[in-house]
């Protein structure tokens, strides 16, 4: 865990001005990570409620946040009212109950950044490293019962092709073949078979790219039921916070971002939000500079009606 660098957030930086937050608002940053978005709010002195489902995320983002958290363990449990930081694992989906039986205070402010940290990507033992020899798992938690070696081996290739058209995959029905072949000889088990396959079939690395990132990233997102749990968050958020108060969300695919741009669409229909952001804010090039992992990032704004 700690050989692992800390993950930049994209828009470091730039979470207190652009959710213009100050002393004692509420912020909730329901994908904690490595802590980075929960750091800014904490020292622009808000009181956060930070999620997050991984608890090895929150392992390292308790050792990398100079502040002391509060730790939710049951539904049950008495928080302080004066709490400056505390902690849930859980889903974010479930953010609306943890709320409501802890009588926790609506948010002035609230984040969900919807990519994985580079802990995630680059644990080993997490099935996401392209060059990896290890299990092609991708869960983010024990919890859940299907790998990405489990789809990789039981999808027919039409299922399989459809999976990775999700991640904008141009090559999903050529690499859907290549598995279906590969495997009737023996099962795709590691992360480095399947990443193989993928470059073989793609023709090797076309510029930073690595071939095999989006058939990885739709893996992810199926294993993790990140699409599902997006669609579920996103309508719960407009009453979750104070009139005024300000939401963001960052995406970091495409696909993503379309959810996110339909929701503000509607929302800002049912007159629940007004879009501060037209078209997405991406990082600037002095962020990029530092970490090029966040050069798709997407942030959209909206305000609270």
């Amino acid at each position: 865990m700690t050989n692992i660098p800390r993950h930049i957030s994209a828009f470091r930086g730039e979470i207190a001005k652009l959710f213009d937050l100050s002393q004692g608002k509420i912020f909730y940053d329901l994908t904690l990570g490595d802590g980075g978005h929960t750091q800014e709010a904490l020292e622009a002195h808000c009181r956060v409620v930070s999620v997050d489902i991984d608890p090895e995320a929150i392992k390292r983002a308790v050792s990398f946040v100079p502040f002391t958290p509060v730790f939710v363990e049951i539904e049950s449990q008495k928080i302080p009212s004066d709490f400056q930081w505390l902690i849930i694992n859980d889903s974010f989906v479930n953010i609306h109950k943890w709320m409501d039986k802890l009588h926790l205070p609506k948010a002035d402010a609230l984040i969900a950044d919807l990519g994985p940290s580079q802990f995630q990507i680059l644990s080993p033992e997490r099935g996401f490293s392209f060059d990896a020899d290890t299990p092609l798992d991708m869960r983010l938690t024990s919890n859940l019962g299907v790998t990405a070696a489990n789809l990789v081996n039981a999808l027919n290739e039409g299922e399989l092709a459809q999976l990775f058209s999700l991640a904008d995959e141009p090559f999903a029905l050529p690499v859907s073949r290549a598995i279906v072949r590969s495997r009737e000889r023996s099962p795709i088990l590691t992360a480095k078979n399947l990443s193989d396959l993928i470059s073989r079939v793609k023709g090797g690395r076309i510029g930073k790219i690595h071939p095999a990132t989006q058939i990885f990233m739709a893996l992810r997102m199926a294993v993790n039921l990140e699409r599902e749990a997006i669609r579920d968050l996103l309508p719960q958020l407009p009453s979750l916070m104070n009139p005024g108060g300000v939401l963001g969300i960052i995406s970091f695919h495409s696909g993503e971002d379309r959810l996110v741009k339909s929701f503000f669409k509607e929302a800002e229909r049912e007159n629940k939000i007004r879009a501060i952001t037209q078209k997405p804010l991406t990082p600037p090039q002095s962020e990029l500079k530092i970490s090029q992992r966040t050069r798709s990032a997407k942030l959209r704004l909206a305000k609270i009606i």
